[in-house]
């Protein structure tokens, strides 16, 4: 999300195994959620989902870790894997 110009800076801290990340938003984020439970999606389901949770289908990204790292929806649907949500902005 950084090249797309929503955060500024990011930081990971790895406490006793628990991986912990802390963002810098740049001023363009109006609503951020993040998941407390990691919830399965396939690269099927992913264009329902961003639909359901999104207000327009312009503005906004769904944040999914997947086997080849953290991705937006966008790029999780063209490299055609699947994960679990992280949360979503827009």
């Amino acid at each position: 999300m950084k090249y797309r110009g929503y955060i500024r800076n990011f930081e990971l801290f790895d406490l006793h195994g628990v991986g912990k990340i802390t963002v810098e938003p740049q001023g363009r984020v109006n609503d951020c959620q993040a998941r407390t439970y990691r919830q399965d999606i396939k690269v099927k389901d992913i264009e329902k989902y961003t639909t359901f949770k999104l207000p327009t289908r312009q503005w906004g990204y769904v944040v999914i870790s997947t086997p080849d790292g953290i991705l937006d929806h966008g790029e999780a649907i063209r490299r055609n894997v699947g994960g679990q949500v992280l949360g979503y902005f827009h």
